[in-house]
């Protein structure tokens, strides 16, 4: 195995158990043991749990901003197709990030945790402020509601649902707490027939492949 793979192994494992379980409470010396590998191989790649974490953390950031983007501007999509994707796809990225990795990060790395706080605000005062113009212009979104009031709202209630302190009190978990929030938002913002487009949308379900 090179020494791209066995990096990318190591990636791949932090991802499958931070993601799930945190990290405060493992050692690197018990998840070195967990891959079958001493620390110091781990070490030859990462010089501490916290550079293992942010390289994750940041991973995840960069792939759900590249893929958010392409939903974004694929035109050749029907706008409630993009939103139904955008929202299928964050919701499936939120379902792998158990509240005890962000509470984890808000608690023992604040400098990571500010950067995922900030690329959140930004993703939505730029990205969803792009959508929901182009879905104003499409006649999708109402035009007698301020987008910019609109999307300040929208920011706070993410900021507020999805948090980890809030989540660990409540019977849900990150991405029905996301669902049920832009449910909300997003309906009330849609025009009737844009209701309509984006309930049928939602209500599809995947069509079966057909084998040759």
């Amino acid at each position: 195995m090179s020494d791209l793979e066995l990096r990318q192994r190591i990636l791949d494992a932090a991802k499958e158990h931070f993601f799930a379980n945190g990290f405060s409470k493992i050692t690197m010396e018990e998840f070195a043991h967990s891959m079958g590998m001493s620390k110091k191989t781990i070490y030859k790649y990462f010089t501490s749990k916290d550079e293992l974490v942010k390289e994750i953390t940041k991973e995840k950031l960069h792939r759900i901003n590249a893929q958010c983007e392409i939903f974004r501007n694929d035109t050749s999509m029907e706008f409630t197709n993009r939103i139904k994707c955008t929202i299928n796809y964050l919701t499936e990225e939120m379902q792998s990030l158990k509240p005890q990795f962000s509470l984890d990060i808000q608690r023992t790395m604040p400098d990571l945790w500010k950067e995922v706080d900030n690329f959140r605000n930004e993703k939505v005062m730029n990205d969803f402020a792009l959508m929901v113009k182009q879905g104003v212009d499409l006649g999708i979104f109402r035009t007698d509601v301020n987008v910019q009031v609109f999307v300040l709202m929208y920011a706070a209630a993410m900021r507020s649902i999805i948090n980890p302190e809030i989540l660990s009190q409540l019977p849900i978990n990150l991405s029905q707490a996301y669902q049920a929030a832009v449910t909300v938002f997003f309906e009330g913002m849609m025009t009737d027939e844009g209701r309509k487009k984006y309930q049928n949308k939602m209500n599809e379900q995947p069509k079966e492949e057909v084998l040759a």
